[in-house]
């Protein structure tokens, strides 16, 4: 049962953050940074969180920064996580804040993340003398690559002596006011693969004395798109996309070797071990029957992420208390990648999602597109909620 009186606090005092809120996510949105190159962004997160009092440290996993927040007889911490790095993506709005960093962007709105960290942050200090956890505020670099930065701040430490764990993101594909919410699997494995098919080259004129490695490319490439379709469950998501092709130097020879790249998507760890299997099977098999040989590389990216059922019905409940039963939507599994896998890994937690679309407001574009936009006004109940948070046993 929500207390009223302080869900109202939280909500008053949230809303009278909104201008300071918006103002860092536009100013972070400006000046966007790479993974490991969030230099400019850090040492301002850092400055912010000195400012409020926190104890702060730096260059944690090459860029992070942690904080925490004191709390007078807090028997327990949790922690808050927010991602820094933006993508190496041209933005194509027309802003008063539009990246003046070219060839890069947050279009996946780590911006805001942050911007809604920062607030909590601000928030929790007005109201210190209701929070009943210690708090830890984690500003974790390079989420977009892999190895990304969450495995480096966890082997660093900073989730030490933390019991439990929080995240949000961005949504777009959400309406906007609405949070999103799944128990169990809810992101994916983000495994890579890389792909040589070794030929005999010559000329394109006398193909019979040659092993063409691109039509044995393009047989593997179309066997690999059946190992779904044909030899996995239905009901076990997984996703296995080639995205990229390479080889040859001109229109009249055939080379001696293909490269592929993609990447395979599962939630199931079981799925996950059996992949790498399938397709070297497969890739092994049409080689053979074309007299090629192959070079196969698996590698390992974030693992799944999953949410355990009670802490996902905790976050419900806080977010209901603050906003209302019709504020929470339970979504479906997501086959993108998130490294938040590694804190949960470790100890409990929950990642939800923050809904910023809004077709009126233009907000609706996909994550990483280069017109993504999202709707400001909803920023402030992502500080709400983690305030809440450290506010709950």
């Amino acid at each position: 049962m929500a207390d009223k009186t302080l869900t109202q606090e939280i909500l008053t005092h949230a809303r009278e953050l909104h201008d300071y809120v918006v103002g860092m996510r536009r100013d972070f949105h400006k000046y966007p940074e790479t993974g490991f190159g969030e230099i400019r962004t850090s040492g301002i997160i850092a400055e912010e969180l000195k400012r409020l009092g926190l104890q702060v440290q730096t260059d944690i996993a090459k860029t992070g920064v942690l904080g925490t927040l004191q709390v007078d007889g807090a028997s327990s911490t949790v922690a808050f996580r927010a991602d820094m790095d933006a993508l190496p993506i041209t933005e194509e709005n027309n802003l008063d804040f539009k990246s003046q960093n070219e060839g890069m962007s947050h279009a996946c709105g780590h911006d805001a993340n942050m911007a809604i960290l920062l607030g909590a942050a601000k928030l929790m200090t007005q109201l210190r003398h209701k929070l009943k956890r210690q708090v830890k505020f984690i500003f974790q670099p390079c989420e977009e690559q892999h190895p990304g930065g969450a495995k480096l701040m966890v082997e660093q430490g900073v989730i030490k002596d933390v019991n439990e764990i929080y995240g949000l993101h961005i949504d777009p594909n959400i309406p906007s006011g609405t949070f999103g919410v799944r128990a169990g699997a809810t992101m994916a494995a983000t495994d890579r693969i890389v792909i040589s098919i070794i030929g005999k080259g010559g000329h394109a004129s006398t193909p019979h004395l040659c092993v063409d490695p691109i039509v044995t490319a393009a047989e593997v490439i179309l066997a690999i798109q059946t190992i779904v379709s044909r030899k996995v469950n239905p009901l076990s998501p997984c996703v296995v996309s080639l995205c990229q092709i390479s080889g040859g130097t001109t229109f009249n020879v055939i080379p001696d070797k293909v490269r592929i790249i993609g990447t395979v998507r599962t939630l199931a760890k079981e799925l996950r071990y059996k992949m790498p299997i399938l397709i070297e099977e497969a890739i092994r098999g049409i080689t053979s029957l074309n007299n090629a040989s192959y070079q196969f590389e698996y590698l390992k990216g974030h693992p799944p992420l999953n949410n355990p059922q009670q802490q996902v019905d905790f976050i419900q409940d806080k977010i209901i208390g603050l906003f209302g039963n019709k504020s929470v939507e339970h979504i479906d599994p997501k086959m993108g990648g998130e490294d938040f896998s590694y804190y949960l890994e470790k100890i409990k937690g929950a990642y939800v999602f923050l809904g910023a679309g809004n077709i009126e407001k233009g907000t609706n574009q996909p994550l990483h597109s280069p017109r993504f936009l999202l709707d400001e006004d909803v920023l402030s109940m992502g500080t709400a909620l983690f305030t809440y948070i450290a506010c709950s046993l």
